[in-house]
């Protein structure tokens, strides 16, 4: 029983460290051009959510995404979409609902 519940604790440390954590996803957003409390909203929503895997891909993506000013949260949500990665693309969509911050992004003309 004792060896039962080290082993899943031990799995437990293990799997928290493969999620990101709220500063690291406030920090990457911060330094592409969201304004603090975006960011801290963003990171409080995601944190959890996303791997350091996703965030990474999601940052890398972010770098080289070519828009004229900060990086906004529609534009967020596009780089996500350029990410081969669903959740990582749903995660940071339901941040932006959450965060109520989703007004800059365009609605589709029909």
């Amino acid at each position: 029983m004792t060896r039962t519940f080290a082993l899943a604790a031990l799995s437990g440390l293990a799997l928290s460290g493969c999620t990101a954590s709220r500063y690291q996803i406030s920090d990457a957003l911060q330094r592409y051009g969201m304004s603090e409390n975006q960011a801290s909203c963003a990171a409080e929503f995601l944190r959890g959510k996303l791997s350091t895997n996703q965030v990474s891909r999601l940052t890398k993506a972010a770098r080289y995404y070519n828009r004229d000013g900060p990086l906004t949260f529609g534009d967020l949500v596009r780089v996500a979409g350029q990410v081969d990665d669903r959740e990582v693309l749903f995660q940071v969509g339901a941040s932006a609902l959450a965060c109520r911050i989703a007004a800059d992004i365009p609605l589709p003309r029909f």
